[in-house]
């Protein structure tokens, strides 16, 4: 049977529109003098950081060639509750194209959680003398699969979708006072989208990019 490769390009052009204009306000926010940034954020704290992340997933199967990367980028939002303690959700959108020759995949996901963020180095109440931060987390939410081959029932799908798990860690080092390189994030992401047997993916991310520090 022909596969028919779908040009991915219509369907990412949003995520990375959006990807441009969230780093222009966080920009602009971050360099706000300290007493409107903290107004603007209701006195509480906050993160906002934008990755470029890689996925290793696999088809079902024990050999090396079931296994495939997928790659993209991802925003994602935090609210500091409770000193480190927060809320925290998180925008992703992954494609890979030509999987084994004729496959094309592309997934879309939204995740919510708390993330406990443990700051590093000399720290005092104001962001003037933040060194970083280490951070985990624990998410739940849904992806969205627009593309790829999903066999349900002995019927091969084009789309589908399933509830999401996410746990993962990352380290924030400080370059300007609000400005933060994320040096590097890694997760283990569990989803269950059909695959024609267990219906279980694990599959392991991992992401740098940069992070902006709101508030304080």
């Amino acid at each position: 049977m022909h596969h028919r490769t779908r040009d991915l390009r219509p369907a990412t052009r949003a995520l990375h529109h959006a990807f441009r204009l969230a780093a222009t306000v966080a920009l602009a926010v971050t360099f706000l003098p300290h007493p409107q940034a903290h107004a603007q954020f209701g006195g509480r704290n906050a993160d906002f950081g934008m990755s470029y992340i890689q996925e290793r997933t696999k088809f079902v199967g024990s050999s090396s060639s079931d296994y495939f990367y997928l790659r993209g980028a991802k925003i994602d939002y935090t609210v500091d509750l409770w000193k480190g303690l927060g809320a925290s959700v998180t925008g992703a959108g992954v494609a890979a194209t030509n999987v084994r020759g004729s496959i094309d995949i592309e997934q879309i996901q939204f995740l919510v959680g708390p993330r406990y963020t443990y700051n590093l180095g000399h720290i005092t109440d104001t962001a003037w003398n933040r060194h970083g931060g280490a951070f985990v987390e624990a998410k739940v939410g849904y992806t969205i699969a627009p593309s790829g081959l999903y066999p349900s029932n002995g019927v091969e799908q084009t789309h589908a979708s399933s509830l999401t798990y996410e746990g993962g860690a990352g380290i924030n080092l400080t370059i300007y006072h609000r400005f933060d390189l994320r040096l590097i994030e890694g997760g283990l992401i569990r989803t269950q989208l059909p695959n024609g047997g267990t219906n279980i993916q694990n599959t392991l991310r991992f992401a740098s990019g940069v992070n902006f520090h709101l508030g304080q």
